[in-house]
């Protein structure tokens, strides 16, 4: 399925589960208006090791001037396809995959991640502890060590 139908299939959402969705959209559509107004103003971004530039990340300038763009530089085309929402309450853990390409003749490949968004009281997303399958990084010669 595509991102747009999990993004926008929100009938029985709960609040938290639609801030980790507008979340999403936000960010593949770049969106900084948004991005600002559903995070609080300073998220981290913990990053599992081995996933390419790994790493904890504070603040709106290490996560998107920082992180995001290292990330952007390794690939040709990188995105997150999130497909299973799973409310706790204070965190929104959501399943789903990374669709990447590393250059023109790399064919796009998926890679499954889990992340979990913590959710404060006021309903901002505080930040994101991150997992994937970084073996498929590294095969694809992605990972630094």
């Amino acid at each position: 399925m595509e991102i747009s139908v999990f993004l926008e299939h929100d009938e029985k959402d709960t609040q938290n589960v639609k801030q980790a969705k507008a979340l999403y959209k936000a960010l593949r559509e770049k969106d900084r208006e948004t991005i600002a107004k559903l995070l609080v103003d300073d998220p981290v971004w913990d990053v599992s090791p081995g996933f390419p530039d790994g790493g904890v990340y504070s603040g709106m300038a290490e996560v998107f001037g920082s992180f995001y763009s290292k990330l952007r530089n390794r690939f040709r085309s990188f995105s997150a396809i999130p497909e299973i929402f799973i409310d706790g309450g204070d965190v929104v853990t959501v399943l789903g995959f990374y669709k990447f390409e590393k250059n023109e003749e790399d064919s796009f490949r998926l890679v499954r991640f889990a992340h979990t968004w913590g959710i404060n009281i006021d309903g901002r997303i505080k930040g994101v502890w991150q997992v994937a399958d970084s073996a498929q990084f590294i095969t694809s010669g992605e990972a630094e060590t």
